[in-house]
């Protein structure tokens, strides 16, 4: 690599590089094709990034023969306060559980959206939902409210069109447990583990999952990008989302910071020397 072509103020450049290119211009999650490509389960989804996020770095690189790694993964938010999640249980369109309730808000939306066809209903009492709405909370903005509510849960099972039966046997399973202060099932803390009493109320969360993308360029140790032959492409580096970071499949905040500083610093080095 010798350089850059571009556009500066509408005017073309000709950037001559003496020791080498760091590309770390974000991920792919604002362009459409490359989303409807590799990671189409979040097509359509507002991501958690901002639009020149278009995936020009990879594309950039691919053109050179670079190797790609973990396109179709991605971050993945839950649209719900955990402050509402940990007082109730979510069931899928069997009526089921299917995750810890006080797990990590972004692996809920991951197990949600990719092994619950993004279907979940997460279903609480009267009581749960007070006290969650009046707790303190950092995303007091997504809260929200029951579609459905009803005095027994077979009533409510009927309202959401559960398989006859499957969410009376969740609940009952759920609160035998509870009652005791535990969860065999899933393990749920004992802190959390309330039964759960009436009028009982559904929150309806599917579609209510969205992200960004996490694959990217392959890249070395000191964020040299691969080409598909396995060998460094000269005086090629990249940093950050553009690049398939170390998060994949297990997410959690913060995780870009350290694909983005850590890897950025290393490309810094390893391009000046």
């Amino acid at each position: 690599v010798a350089g850059v072509y571009a556009r500066q103020y509408g005017n073309p450049v000709a950037i001559r590089a003496r020791r080498g290119v760091v590309l770390a211009t974000g991920s792919f999650a604002y362009n459409d094709a490359m989303v409807a490509q590799f990671a189409p389960r979040i097509a359509g989804r507002p991501a958690a990034s901002i639009e020149q996020h278009d995936g020009q770095s990879i594309r950039m690189a691919q053109a050179l023969g670079a190797d790609l790694a973990h396109m179709d993964a991605t971050e993945v938010a839950f649209l719900i306060d955990p402050q509402q999640t940990v007082r109730g249980i979510l069931v899928n369109g069997r009526g089921q559980r299917y995750v810890p309730e006080d797990m990590y808000s972004g692996r809920i939306g991951q197990l949600t959206l990719y092994q619950q066809d993004d279907t979940a209903y997460l279903i609480i009492d009267g009581d749960a939902q007070e006290e969650a709405m009046a707790a303190t909370s950092a995303t007091p903005f997504l809260r929200r409210p029951a579609r459905w509510v009803c005095e027994t849960v077979a009533e409510l099972e009927a309202e959401i069109g559960l398989p006859r039966g499957s969410l009376h046997a969740t609940v009952d399973v759920y609160n035998q447990a509870a009652a005791r202060g535990e969860d065999p099932l899933l393990h749920k803390k004992a802190e959390w583990c309330r039964p759960i009493g009436t009028p009982v109320g559904a929150v309806d969360l599917r579609a209510s999952c969205a992200g960004f993308t996490l694959g990217g360029l392959q890249t070395t140790l000191n964020s040299e990008v691969l080409h598909v032959s396995g060998e460094p492409i000269p005086r090629l580096y990249a940093a950050g989302r553009c690049t398939a970071g170390v998060a994949a499949w297990g997410y959690a905040s913060g995780i870009s910071l350290g694909d983005g500083s850590f890897y950025g610093r290393r490309a810094g080095r390893a391009a000046a020397t």
